[in-house]
């Protein structure tokens, strides 16, 4: 895989598995550094971490002694050895699709309840009205509120949702973006709703 940006996010996702810690919360990020201290007796700080899986904002471009150590983590000699190993793998590139995850609104029946999250801590249920539609059936942490209505094609782990025909409150419809800081973490169905 050419896209440094794809092996990182896959790289995220092996110490996540690795560490059996989804890095949601704060202390999901205390726990892995103590996890990858633990383990290979290299130090990465918090703030670090929280960087890497866009938590907190920070820079863009992450060194490479630091990929080292997240790949030592996940069983590789360094970062060059995880990209060209597994990053590169005919397996991996077949199964990318497992990484990001994706939900089609077409594929979505009317009436479905959608979960997403977002970090930090953020959490949508919405209403699929149909045809892409749907409606704000619960928010936490979010300034998207219940009973908000947008638009949205399809949803992926790891990029932003961008809400298209945004209607807040009666006011004006207009564009507005969710998950901007590592996009979104967690997509699934919950239940079928009444309508």
């Amino acid at each position: 895989m050419k896209d440094p940006d794809q092996n990182i996010a896959l790289l995220r996702a092996l110490v996540e598995e690795s560490s059996n810690c989804k890095a949601v919360t704060s202390n999901d990020f205390i726990y892995m550094a103590g996890a990858i201290q633990g383990r290979i007796n290299k130090h990465l700080g918090v703030s670090t971490l929280k960087r890497i899986w866009g938590y907190i904002e920070g820079y863009k471009s992450v060194r490479e002694s630091t990929l080292d150590i997240l790949a030592q983590f996940v069983g590789y000699p360094d970062y060059e050895t995880f990209v060209s190993d597994y990053c590169d793998s005919e397996a991996v590139r077949s199964s990318h699709r497992v990484v990001t995850q994706a939900c089609v609104s077409s594929d979505i029946p009317q009436g479905t309840l959608v979960e997403i999250t977002w970090n930090p801590n953020r959490r949508l249920v919405l209403l699929h009205k149909g045809k892409g539609r749907y409606q704000v059936k619960s928010s936490m942490h979010s300034k998207v509120a219940v009973d908000d209505s947008f638009e949205a094609q399809s949803f992926i782990i790891g990029q932003p949702l961008v809400l298209s025909n945004y209607i807040h409150n009666d006011e004006e419809p207009c564009c507005f973006i969710v998950g901007n800081k590592g996009g979104l973490t967690t997509i699934k169905m919950v239940e079928s709703g009444d309508d």
